[in-house]
């Protein structure tokens, strides 16, 4: 599914966060990105969602070759970002509607589904999140926890082919970090694909079947 071919990436300013990475992940697979701040975990959770892009080397998502020149295709762009979604570590970066089912409907309606099928998903989502509570309220005035889930639904309404995070469990009390484990559970029990960077090896136990270490912007190690 993901094929990453002597990928580097640089910085406007000349840093160079990720350096020759070659890496291959088949569809099902549930990966922890491991290593200290700065190694380019977040970086590489970017170029997987084609926020950025290979300053050299190649990323291919199912075969297409994934760069600038293919995302200029708006067809093309809005099918790669239905097929991988993305949970920011800073989950108000990624929420803006009035209330929280206006937020989970947005992309599907951003991907052109009916009404119907919008209301669907968004059903389905605040209840496999467990937020069926907090339809109507407005996002900014949820607690962290909260804030998390409905990311998290957000991203599921596109039934994604793969589901990227960054430091899902951050700043979120042990109740609720454990919820949210038992929710990743689930999903790697039923074979979606899951990528995120953590700095928790009891996470990485707990959910991930491959573990890629990072230092310096490198791949040093990859546990199977």
């Amino acid at each position: 599914m993901i094929e990453l071919k002597n990928v580097s990436f640089s910085y406007p300013d000349g840093v160079r966060a990720l350096q020759d990475l070659d890496l291959t992940l088949e569809r099902g697979a549930s990966v922890a990105l491991l290593g200290p701040n700065g190694c380019g975990k977040t970086t590489l959770l970017r170029l997987l969602n084609g926020l950025i892009f290979p300053s050299s080397g190649e990323y291919r998502f199912n075969g297409d070759l994934i760069d600038r020149s293919a995302l200029k295709d708006a067809t093309f762009s809005k099918q790669f970002h239905r097929r991988v979604g993305y949970v920011f570590q800073n989950v108000d970066a990624q929420l803006f509607c009035g209330s929280v089912e206006d937020e989970i409907a947005f992309g599907p309606r951003q991907m052109g589904l009916d009404e119907a099928e919008i209301s669907r998903r968004v059903d389905d989502c605040l209840e496999l999140l467990q937020i069926s509570p907090l339809r109507r309220r407005a996002p900014y005035a949820l607690s962290g926890g909260e804030k998390r889930r409905v990311a998290f639904a957000c991203v599921l309404a596109l039934n994604p082919d793969a589901l990227t995070m960054d430091e899902p469990l951050a700043g979120l009390d042990v109740g609720t970090q454990r919820r949210l484990l038992d929710f990743l559970v689930g999903l790697r029990r039923a074979k979606k694909t899951l990528i995120f960077a953590t700095h928790s090896e009891s996470f990485a136990a707990e959910i991930a079947e491959i573990r890629v270490r990072m230092e310096a912007g490198r791949i040093v190690a990859v546990e199977r």
